[in-house]
């Protein structure tokens, strides 16, 4: 069987990879395969992808299949007309109304099936069964009307072009139909008298629209599949793009996160908590707001650790690390200062305020022992050290120097206190 095949290539000139490009090859081989057309069916060759190209054009072809279905029943009723002009209210106009009528109510039935079923119009059964029935009572017309040969002649050449042309279908059972057609007419002519001459020079007139109808449909069905390669190739190219887009921008945002965060405890690193000490410190200058500092340190960590294991210290710090941004505001800031130290940021905050806040942290903790399982917990308590901001402290560095002072008085005096620096 004869093909043709859509070729899509992924060309990336700036790798030299022989591996990739070997993968690339592959793939762009494995694509034109998929995508291979029937010269003469004008249809894909793989089945899947003949399905796939008919439910994308399912709904669009239902509705023109509809149209043109609603155009063929209204024909068939005003061509009555021209009989009645003729025939009169007689048994022969009788007879070809009556068809008339019972072809136009099956179109009308099949439009209307079709709202339900659009997958009738990609088939191409039902259109066919419905042309051939249509034939089959168009030659009624040779004999109940035997002096408009030449006339019916005439109409079933529009017929036959109009079958490929205007009736959206699938192209070989189109062309099956159409066959159906010339041989019944052929055979009501030669029934009719006609010689074996003239039915030979009709068969040839017959075939000319057949002939012209199947290479146009076969060229638009066989375009209509290519665009749909085509379609499908680069809805494939933004998929992955926009997967890749998301990944990197997920890599993004876990690159930025490790490079901010504490990976024990999920709070700000030393750099992004000296980076947010520096603009809130100059908006609270420019606002002439206060701002204070805090550094708590966790009482006995290292007899925790001896004497429980560094699981149980990670917990620890877990636990200390939710339970203050739990009850701290959102606009302070906090961070892991090292080992089991923390520290505070609190903006537009003076030094009374920061140690009433404080104080409650430190009675928070005190009350929140770190539970090890359903029936044992441990107490913690922690010594916090809070100072103000200087405004000629021109580091944190500064800041927390005098805060460290703090935080060694506070151990000095027995843990498990707030001291102002």
């Amino acid at each position: 069987m004869l093909g043709i095949r859509v070729i899509l290539f992924n060309s990336d000139t700036h790798n030299n990879n022989a591996d990739i490009a070997g993968r690339g090859c592959m793939a762009e081989t494995d694509a034109a395969l998929s995508y291979r057309l029937s010269t003469w069916r004008g249809e894909f060759v793989e089945p899947e992808v003949e399905q796939a190209f008919r439910r994308h054009i399912e709904p669009s072809m239902a509705r023109h299949l509809r149209v043109a279905v609603l155009v063929w029943a209204i024909l068939l009723l005003l061509f009555g007309g021209l009989d009645y002009l003729d025939l009169g209210w007689s048994d022969g106009f009788l007879i070809l109304m009556s068809t008339r009528i019972l072809q136009a109510a099956l179109l009308l039935a099949f439009a209307w099936r079709l709202g339900q079923r659009p997958e009738l119009a990609t088939t191409g059964y039902a259109v066919t069964a419905l042309e051939a029935l249509g034939f089959v009572l168009f030659f009624l017309i040779y004999f109940a009307r035997p002096d408009i040969v030449i006339w019916n002649i005439g109409v079933t050449l529009i017929m036959l072009i109009s079958m490929f042309i205007f009736i959206p279908s699938r192209v070989y059972p189109t062309l099956l139909a159409a066959l159906f057609g010339i041989a019944g007419t052929l055979y009501c002519l030669a029934l009719t008298g006609l010689s074996t001459g003239l039915l030979v020079g009709v068969s040839f007139i017959l075939m000319l629209p057949v002939v012209v109808g199947f290479v146009a449909a076969l060229r638009l069905q066989l375009v209509q599949r290519h665009e749909f390669a085509l379609y499908t190739e680069v809805a494939e190219a933004n998929r992955e793009l926009k997967a890749e887009i998301e990944r990197r921008e997920a890599l993004e945002l876990e690159l930025k996160r490790q490079a901010t965060t504490d990976p024990l405890t999920g709070l700000f690193n030393r750099r992004q908590y000296e980076m947010l000490f520096v603009r809130e410190r100059e908006r609270c200058r420019r606002q002439n707001s206060p701002m204070c500092l805090c550094i708590a340190d966790l009482d006995h960590f290292k007899a925790l650790n001896d004497k429980l294991g560094h699981d149980a210290g990670d917990a620890a710090l877990r636990h200390v690390a939710s339970l203050f941004a739990r009850h701290m505001r959102q606009s302070d800031v906090l961070g892991r200062f090292g080992g089991e130290e923390f520290i505070m940021l609190l903006p537009d905050t003076d030094e009374q305020q920061a140690g009433c806040m404080v104080e409650r942290l430190r009675q928070a903790l005190e009350q929140s022992p770190l539970l090890l399982s359903s029936d044992r917990d441990y107490p913690l308590t922690a010594t916090f050290a809070v100072t103000r901001v200087q405004d000629d402290e021109k580091t944190i560095r500064d800041t927390i120097r005098r805060a460290d002072k703090g935080l060694y008085q506070g151990k000095r005096a027995g843990r498990n206190r707030v001291v102002l620096a």
